[in-house]
């Protein structure tokens, strides 16, 4: 893997962030949307699953954080000791 390959992973998972909020409430409000017209319940199962993606993605988005700043910390706190993490770093 070259260096500019690792740093397009690196910018996509910096942004994935923005369009999962998104696109996450979105479909689910279009799968909402479908089965309400099958069911006849227009808009309830749209509203229901629309701020359920919506909070599904935002609660991954946060635990992602967390992890990778534990990683960081971690990480962080071998360099100070002179501890190996097993990870490289570039």
């Amino acid at each position: 893997m070259s260096a500019n390959e690792g740093r397009w992973t690196s910018d996509y998972r910096q942004t994935s962030g923005g369009y999962e909020l998104v696109f996450s409430g979105v479909i689910f409000a279009l799968v909402g949307l479908w089965l309400d017209r099958r069911f006849g319940t227009v808009p309830w199962l749209t509203i229901v699953l629309a701020i359920t993606g919506f909070i599904g993605a935002l609660a991954n988005v946060y635990y992602r954080y967390d992890r990778d700043m534990a990683q960081h910390e971690a990480e962080a706190a071998a360099r100070r000791t002179g501890g190996d993490t097993g990870t490289v770093v570039s």
